[in-house]
């Protein structure tokens, strides 16, 4: 799990160039999960992004859409997270 988060921080930098991360783990449904099963959650931060208080008063800012992000990280899947790169860890 570990070398997974790893790369998808790398995938994420050469996409996006964030200036830190947050990851998450959770696990049930009271930590969020639908079904029961454990997930982990890797977001990309920035230092200019909007505050605890701008994200839960409503305000937000979407600077791209879900299925851009989606074909964009379809492209550098392979690159991180394959075979030799789980087998190099």
């Amino acid at each position: 799990m570990s070398r997974a988060i790893q790369g998808l921080e790398m995938l994420l930098d050469e996409l996006y160039a964030p200036k830190g991360y947050n990851i998450g783990i959770n696990e049930g449904r009271s930590a969020g999960a639908s079904i029961e099963h454990l997930h982990i959650h890797v977001l990309p931060r920035y230092s200019s992004e909007l505050g605890y208080i701008d994200i839960f008063g409503n305000a937000r800012v979407v600077p791209e859409g879900l299925d851009a992000v989606k074909k964009k990280v379809d492209t550098l899947m392979g690159k991180y997270l394959n075979n030799e790169f789980f087998e190099k860890f």
